[in-house]
């Protein structure tokens, strides 16, 4: 309670941050009481499932392409406490199992540290004389798509409490979501089958669960939530090629097995070499 921050806008419910903040020693007692109530009965109030889905439009992008709007979902204040404490207790659990080339949403850990290392494993490779090739992947909706059963057997696997994996999955569960326009217009209720709550703060860390056992490549990856990204060195433009490609082929197949979408739209590779010669050259990387 004492990480809310005043200002923030309410979920469905109307309670707003400064209620819970300056609420007396009494109800915080109560509260905390029907914490534990809902972790032990495996339920939840039917409004902590439903959020409020607010729509702003992006910079410079055409007001009639929904594409051009950014979803911003509003959470219950209470279901956001509890779900910080559910977060503290998994979160030693979870880090220690999580790889070292995934630096989202983790401790001591930022996209500084990724980019950083890419451009040191680059230069490296200038040292060793050889050429660099990488790969940037972007998932399409990664956090939207994630398979509740998939996430559910991870999940199994990773903590080893079995009580507090089915309250983890209740809390994903019938969930849905109104959207809300400017001028106070709302959307009939949508109901979401998959995917981790936006907004949510156990989602960043449900979802690197759910990717951690990425499969290994002979690329070095590097990876930031659902932004990675593969470099491979070589000597020769062919090996470095046919490297990457068979480590592609590697992982569209786990993205595909695991229900999850490649961007081949926004996915990119680039080559890094000292050659002047060779300085508009494209690699030639498929899925």
């Amino acid at each position: 309670m004492s990480k809310l921050k005043p200002g923030k806008s309410p979920g469905r419910d109307n309670i707003h941050p400064e209620f819970v903040i300056h609420q007396s020693t009494t109800t915080s007692g109560w509260l905390c009481a029907f914490y534990t109530s809902c972790y032990q009965r495996l339920k939840l109030p039917k409004t902590w499932r439903r959020a409020s889905v607010i729509a702003l439009p992006k910079p410079n992008k055409p007001a009639e392409d929904p594409k051009s709007y950014r979803p911003i979902s509003l959470l219950c204040v209470p279901f956001k406490i509890l779900e910080r404490m559910v977060h503290s207790r998994i979160e030693p659990v979870v880090d220690s199992q999580l790889p070292r080339e995934q630096a989202g949403f983790r401790r001591g850990r930022s996209t500084a540290d990724q980019v950083t290392l890419l451009c040191q494993d680059i230069e490296d490779s200038f040292q060793d004389n050889e050429k660099a090739g990488v790969v940037y992947l972007d998932l399409t909706a990664a956090y939207d798509t994630v398979w509740h059963r998939g996430l559910h057997l991870k999940l199994l696997r990773t903590i080893p409490d079995r009580h507090m994996v089915k309250f983890i999955m209740e809390t994903l569960s019938n969930r849905s979501f109104i959207l809300q326009t400017s001028s106070g217009q709302c959307s009939r209720l949508r109901r979401l089958k998959n995917g981790v709550p936006q907004g949510s703060v156990l989602s960043p860390m449900l979802f690197n669960v759910y990717i951690h056992d990425l499969p290994d490549t002979a690329s070095r990856k590097y990876g930031y939530a659902d932004d990675l990204a593969i470099m491979l060195s070589r000597p020769t433009w062919k090996a470095m090629e046919e490297g990457l490609n068979e480590d592609m082929g590697t992982l569209v197949a786990y993205l595909r097995r695991w229900r999850l979408q490649l961007s081949v739209g926004k996915s990119v590779a680039a080559a890094y070499h000292l050659s002047t010669r060779e300085a508009r050259r494209e690699l030639e990387v498929r899925c």
